[in-house]
């Protein structure tokens, strides 16, 4: 929340009044009206209904007590205050602009201890009269409310949910009779979404804690209503607008012209961080026994066992012994040429290209006659890559390593991606850090000991809170800051980077921190503020994870919400290698299958999370001229074979980019099959998103009653029509094939495109 927002919302409490009652006996209903909104709520309970239609059943508890009114005041029918007891929370409701604005706050004399916030529960959804829910689960999720398999899943998946990183908007809208009432949070943090389903229906309570660290901050939530399924977007993007809290992307690229290079590109993750390629060996036998008997490496006990009696002649060199062979290799070269674990004084990325430098030296000359030529050497970008993608067309792209190395290894290879028009990026994070020997292959987590010591967040009941997936600690992005920014700057230089995707940063991940007093919105504004300081450097296009509403200062792409996360603890998903519906190995390590096995998607994920019925552009409503969101980097737009279609064409509807992973045998020629997907998305994304990447989604309709058939609205007049079903859809001169989009811009052009499988 800003200073101004802060003002705005104090201000409430210099209302001149007209009446007051000091019992609870006294606390009837208020009614609160303007020539078109009447509502009506009840104090204590918080009961609220809008034009007679219930918005709001008996929620109200403080620490699961009930609580007695006492100080009741009201002005005509404008607004209302009073003092709930035992607790001693301020309440205030006031309607304004046909807004219905609730805050609530705690008294100075409140006592509220570390390990014991006071919890306000204050909002429960009428699942009687509720038709659907809409929730920025992602882009956005249409939830009926008589729905078993829903009420089970929120329950199972999202109870315990937050309103900044789990809600990617801070806002959520009710569906009763033909009315869409949202209720946007102003007070985003420190919010717990339920969902235990009643009678097989969906429900939800919203609660809202107040802490040591942010007692001094009302809660604020607005009421607002529309007859538009995209209402509570819309509004939320007006107050961002408003509050100038939303940059376009339009001022963004005249501040930096290589955003230009986003407009149109496929996003493309190249995998693999070691120098040499299979592609770039020429005699495998004379590079195994040279290996094993000239090289003076060391060979490892795997090595040894699986290749040591391999005879030339007798025995087959397969792609399994060839990989090994190049692995070993580069596990030997990295324990010849080593370097030391970083300082606060110095962050070794330097001494990383240096050494990556040594390496490739050091092959050429010593193993160089088994081999091609080095400046083709590269096993997660290579030149013949780069051929591959000029050959095919694919005149724009963003190209994103999981690590710096491959550009350590071969920079000349980088200049000639950004050459050729590319944004070129390396993955890159600040979130966790982890003691040496944890996994010295995650590069980006190799923090300084002190970083890790000084840095990680302490809970409130005093731990350390442990990093991602158990490892190390998880850091507050406030705390040694100097030091992530020369790394940055080195990281940036070293590798020539255009482009730097910065994992966790802009997913809201917002954690109180006792270390320094650190509150859930000070943490918010450290994650913005270090996104900022990056967007600022010269020509640096910058990229993150989700791109939650209260984390976008500076990122111009996100990579996170039109795909996200699913079943994490789902055996068939993650351990049961038979399942058709298991994900894969993270291994081998230049091509792991997680990212390339097909897969197909089990129920109930397959219906409730890939349906289009279930879709809804909340996210493209706000952030469609702003930021370019993408899938989540698990999950390319191939990942999935019995959802692709559908995938596909909602890539298309709202207007966002494609996402194909790529490794050196997956661009061998501009025929294989993953480059010529990348060219048939191009084919429609490319000329569509030029004419609209400026322009705001400002409508979205279903064209029939099952909502097979949708269309998408731009500020600009262009339409785009999705066909979700196995037969043509024809409405007067209008025809879409099955599986297919028609998209009839404000330009003129009429672009026809049909999903495909390669």
């Amino acid at each position: 929340m800003t200073n101004r927002q802060f003002k705005a919302l104090c201000a409430l409490s210099f209302v001149t009044f007209s009446y007051v009652g000091v019992s609870n006996a006294e606390a009837s209903d208020i009614t609160l009206g303007t020539p078109t909104e009447n509502i009506t709520l009840s104090p204590q309970y918080l009961n609220v209904q809008w034009n007679g239609l219930p918005i709001n059943t008996a929620a109200l508890k403080v620490n699961h007590q009930t609580q007695t009114i006492t100080n009741l005041k009201t002005n005509g029918s404008v607004s209302a205050s009073w003092t709930l007891q035992p607790s001693g929370i301020q309440a205030k409701a006031r309607l304004n602009n046909n807004e219905l604005t609730l805050s609530f706050a705690v008294s100075k004399h409140s006592k509220i201890h570390r390990n014991q916030p006071i919890t306000l529960d204050w909002f429960n959804l009428d699942e009687q009269k509720t038709t659907s829910l809409l929730l920025p689960f992602g882009e956005g999720m249409r939830i009926p409310i008589n729905h078993p398999q829903w009420a089970k899943y929120l329950d199972d998946s999202h109870s315990g949910a937050n309103t900044t990183q789990d809600l990617k908007m801070p806002f959520w809208t009710a569906e009763i009779n033909d009315n869409f009432f949202s209720y946007q949070l102003i007070t985003a943090t420190n919010n717990q979404l339920n969902f235990a389903p009643t009678k097989h229906k969906v429900d939800m309570q919203a609660a809202h804690q107040f802490t040591v660290l942010n007692r001094n901050q009302p809660f604020t939530v607005v009421i607002s209503r529309s007859k538009s399924v995209l209402g509570g977007a819309q509004h939320y993007r007006q107050w961002r607008i408003a509050n100038k809290l939303s940059e376009s992307f339009d001022v963004k690229m005249k501040r930096n012209p290589q955003l230009q290079r986003l407009i149109g590109a496929s996003h493309v993750y190249l995998f693999g961080k070691d120098p040499l390629s299979i592609q770039d060996v020429r005699d495998w036998w004379g590079l195994k026994d040279w290996f094993f008997n000239d090289s003076s490496l060391a060979v490892s006990k795997e090595a040894n066992r699986e290749l040591g009696n391999l005879t030339q002649g007798k025995d087959w060199f397969s792609q399994y012994h060839k990989q090994l062979l190049l692995d070993s290799i580069s596990i030997s070269l990295a324990n010849k040429f080593s370097v030391a674990r970083p300082t606060l004084s110095d962050n070794t990325i330097k001494a990383q290209f240096d050494t990556a430098q040594q390496r490739t030296q050091w092959l050429a000359k010593h193993a160089g006659k088994f081999l091609i030529t080095p400046n083709k050497w590269g096993q997660a970008l290579s030149t013949d890559m780069l051929a591959s993608f000029k050959k095919a067309g694919l005149n724009k792209l963003w190209l994103g390593f999981d690590n710096w190395m491959p550009a350590f290894y071969n920079p000349e290879v980088i200049d000639a991606a950004k050459n050729a028009n590319y944004l070129v990026a390396t993955y890159d994070s600040y979130n966790t850090a982890i003691p040496a020997g944890t996994n010295d292959g995650w590069l980006t987590a190799q923090l300084p000991t002190p970083m890790r010591q000084q840095c990680a967040i302490e809970q409130a009941d005093g731990t350390k809170k442990k990093g991602f997936r158990g490892n190390g600690y998880y850091l507050n992005p406030n705390c040694h800051l100097a030091y992530v920014q020369q790394r940055i700057l080195d990281i940036v230089k070293y590798g020539r980077f255009n482009s730097l995707f910065l994992d966790v940063d802009a997913t809201a991940m917002a954690r109180e921190d006792y270390r320094d007093g650190s509150s859930e919105s000070d943490m918010l504004t450290a994650f913005n503020d270090r996104m900022a300081w990056i967007a600022s450097q010269d020509q640096l296009v910058l990229g993150s994870e989700d791109g939650n509403s209260l984390t976008t200062k500076g990122i111009s792409f996100a990579h996170g919400l039109e795909t996200v996360g699913f079943g994490w603890t789902d055996k068939d998903m993650h351990k049961n290698r038979k399942s058709p519906y298991y994900l894969g190995r993270w291994y081998p390590d230049h091509k792991p299958e997680f990212f390339f096995k097909p897969a197909k998607v089990k129920t109930p994920y397959k219906t409730l999370l890939f349906s289009p019925q279930y879709r809804v552009p909340l996210y493209q409503t706000v952030f469609h001229d702003e930021v370019i969101n993408n899938h989540h980097w698990h999950t390319d737009i191939l990942k999935f074979t019995d959802v692709k279609a559908a995938r596909d064409l909602t890539a298309m509807l709202y207007n966002t980019p494609p996402m194909v992973h790529l490794t050196r045998d997956e661009a061998l020629s501009s025929n294989s099959p993953r480059i010529r997907a990348l060219k048939h998305y191009q084919i429609a994304f490319e000329p569509i998103h030029q004419q609209l990447w400026d322009k705001a989604l400002v409508n979205f309709s279903w064209l029939d009653k099952q909502g097979v058939i949708q269309q998408t609205t731009f500020s600009d007049g262009s339409k785009i029509i999705a066909n979700f079903s196995n037969k043509a859809f024809v409405q007067g001169n209008t025809k879409v094939k099955a599986l297919s989009i028609r998209a009839k811009l404000s330009n003129g052009k009429v672009i026809e495109w049909q999903s495909k499988s390669f």
